[in-house]
Formats: C-alpha cells, structure tokens, sequence
C-alpha cells in the first residue's frame, strides 16, 4: 500500500480545458431530499455472528492462527499502515481520524474482502474494538454475505436520528469485532437518500463509540455519489485496485471523489508477482513441521 503524492489534475480541470474555459471550484450541496414516511421499526435482536460466517464471507484472518501465509503478511502489513494513520488523523482530525473508508473505483475489486479482514486483523491483532458497517446495499455486500439481509441496519439510523445503535449492531464470535448491516433490504421499504445523510449517522455512531475504529464499506465510487459524502467524515481512504482491471483513467476518477479526506492510500489487489518476492515463498516460517 503507498500514500498517493503526485500531482494530479482534477477532473473538473481537465474538461475544462477542453471548453478552453476557466475551471471553477464545485462544492456538492448537502442532500436535504424530504424522507418519506418510514414504517414501524420493528426491532429484534441481531443474532452473534459465527467465525464460520466469518469465514464463509470472506474471513482468512483468525485468532491464534497458526504459522504464516502471504495472504496474512500482506493484510497483517495494510493493516499496520493504516493504524499509523489512524493515530495521525486524530491528531489533526480529532474523532474523524477513527473512520477508515474502504472505496473501489469499480465493483467487485476485493474492497468488501480487505474491509472485512482488516477490521477483523485489528480487532484481533490489534487488541482494538472495531466496528465494521455495510454501506453497500447491492447482491455480495457484507450484509449479503452474512445471512443479514432480512435485519436492520444503518438504513433505520438513516431514517431514524432517535434509534438506538445498540440494538441493530451484531457481535461477533471474533473478539473486539462488530458489524453493522446496511437494512432495509425488504421491497416495500422506501430507499433513504444517503450521502451526507449517511455521513450524519456514521459521525452519531463514532460518537457514540469512542473507542472503536470505524471502516467504512461504501459503493463503488463510480457507481453512486455516496462516497463524496463519507471520504469528507474520513480520516482516511484505503483504495482497493484490481490491479489486473482497473484502468489509470478509473483510479483517477475515483480519486477525483475521495479528495474531500486529506490521506490516500491505495491497496493493489489480485496483482500477479513472482513467487520469489513474496511472502511465504521461503518455507512455512513458524509453522508446523
């Protein structure tokens, strides 16, 4: 993972000097759609969530894991970076610096993959309470993966300022982990507008837990203008790249939305290396015999 430090000239530039005019600054004016009418919330108590669904969705990190794996290294390594800056961010952005946003330029690059495992490496490894909330309601979402369709999530925090977080979080049998699914998932339920309305409920979450990390798994920033909103609240972006598939011109585009947080670091996902140069490529070091 490296911190993004060239130069690079927005988008908003860019077409501009294409007219042959001037570019001029554009600030997105905050979502202020009126909500509709939201039904009864009926409550329920959000089931624990088992390492085996942990692991069925994704998981490769575990407690007391034996031995090493390149996998493990490489997680083991985003996730020491990202915890350095997470203690910068809080110097310069106070509670802020807790969000960690895990964005994509496009779906299916591995950015639900990385958020899930580096949430759980901190919880475990880090010996620091995480929260870990779905704000991607699409097919093959965490929510999705965990069997959690049918619960509510940060959908009825969206809608409802007064509801109470505690009771739509799950736990998880991965000490210090929690997960918050997205909600809403029922037809007859009316879509919440989100962007800075969802920014809003992140920011009452963090408050309300202010020992957790926070990451954040959004739309892919191509697809919605969700992540405009969320990169703002952020004290950081981690930008998952299918380094395979992923064009410049996308990582650009993508890190034209996610400018509002003021540190950038990119994850090159699925990038084909020699064995030489990798981890575990000299033996199980620490293993079993």
């Amino acid at each position: 993972m490296t911190p993004t430090t060239a130069t690079r000239v927005h988008l908003v530039e860019r077409a501009a000097a294409l007219l042959a005019r001037p570019a001029q600054a554009f600030t997105a004016p905050p979502l202020q759609e009126p909500l509709a009418p939201a039904p009864p919330l009926i409550r329920r108590a959000a089931p624990l969530v088992t390492l085996t669904a942990l692991h069925a969705a994704g998981l490769i990190v575990a407690p007391r894991a034996a031995g090493h794996s390149r996998a493990l290294e490489e997680i083991a390594m985003v996730q020491h970076q990202v915890l350095r800056s997470v203690d910068e961010a809080q110097n310069r952005r106070g509670s802020l610096g807790r969000i960690i946003l895990i964005a994509s330029a496009l779906p299916d690059e591995g950015k639900s993959f990385i958020a899930l495992n580096l949430a759980a490496n901190i919880a475990s490894r880090a010996l620091r309470p995480v929260l870990l909330i779905d704000a991607d309601r699409r097919q093959g979402s965490i929510t999705s993966l965990l069997g959690a369709d049918d619960l509510q999530g940060l959908h009825e925090l969206i809608g409802r300022p007064d509801a109470k977080a505690a009771e739509l979080i799950m736990g998880t049998e991965l000490e210090g982990l929690s997960v918050l699914p997205h909600g809403a998932a029922h037809p007859d339920e009316p879509m919440l507008p989100q962007g800075s309305t969802a920014a809003a409920a992140v920011l009452r979450l963090a408050a309300s837990m202010p020992d957790h990390i926070i990451v954040l798994d959004p739309p892919p920033c191509l697809s919605t203008s969700d992540c405009t909103a969320l990169a703002a609240i952020a004290g950081q972006v981690v930008l998952v790249v299918d380094a395979e598939r992923t064009s410049r011109g996308e990582v650009e585009a993508a890190l034209d939305v996610l400018e509002a947080c003021p540190t950038l670091q990119l994850v090159l996902n699925r990038m084909r290396v020699t064995a030489e140069a990798t981890f575990g490529a000299h033996g199980g070091y620490g293993g079993p015999n």
